[in-house]
């Protein structure tokens, strides 16, 4: 069974402003030549950086949002951890804005927990509306049936915590680049990085 790994930057322990933080997307999709497979995700994003992939939006925006401005040397890719929400490609390109099915959906969630415990990134920023939703739900949600609000400022946000054997890994539920407005977006980036962790 194909399962995504995760892209693991060099500079991931290092971070950014001295946190280790995750980028979370929906899902890859593939040409109707292209094979799917575990290196997907790692293959992807060597083209981002090595410039081989300039059609897809979602990665230099992503990247804008955290001021950097080009990947020429992996500088933002390369310090932090990415993977799609779902383990394994959605189907075709054609089929990019579907969702996942229920077998894909239920092992995302269990693969989301796996990742993270492993890796213990300190803020996970999931840049996709529906693939939040579809994430195991937060310690508030079981605890309360909903997430934080991320603030007055940001109303479409929320966020919320995961216990990883007694490390707090905070989660943030974003939308999708090619929904969202960039200067809000930025803004919404900075004041993430800015919260103090969770302890």
């Amino acid at each position: 069974m194909i399962e995504h790994e995760p892209w693991v930057g060099d500079g991931y322990a290092v971070g950014l402003a001295g946190q280790r933080i995750c980028v979370v997307g929906y899902s890859h999709h593939r040409t109707a030549q292209e094979a799917d497979n575990n290196e997907f995700t790692k293959e992807t994003i060597q083209d981002v950086i090595g410039g081989e992939l300039r059609g897809d939006a979602f990665f230099s925006r992503v990247r804008g949002y955290f001021d950097f401005k080009d990947e020429a040397t992996g500088g933002f890719w390369n310090k932090i951890m990415f993977f799609n929400f779902l383990p394994d490609c959605i189907g075709t390109t054609e089929k990019r804005y579907g969702r996942g099915t229920d077998e894909q959906v239920a092992r995302g969630r269990l693969r989301f927990l796996r990742i993270i415990r492993e890796r213990k990134p300190h803020k996970v920023l999931v840049f996709t509306a529906k693939g939040w939703h579809e994430c195991p739900p937060t310690r508030e949600e079981r605890a309360n049936n909903t997430p934080f609000s991320l603030g007055l400022e940001f109303p479409k946000f929320s966020w919320g915590t995961y216990d990883v054997d007694g490390f707090i890994v905070m989660a943030f539920g974003l939308i999708h680049p090619q929904f969202a407005n960039g200067n809000l977006m930025r803004k919404t980036v900075r004041h993430i990085l800015q919260m103090p962790l969770v302890k």
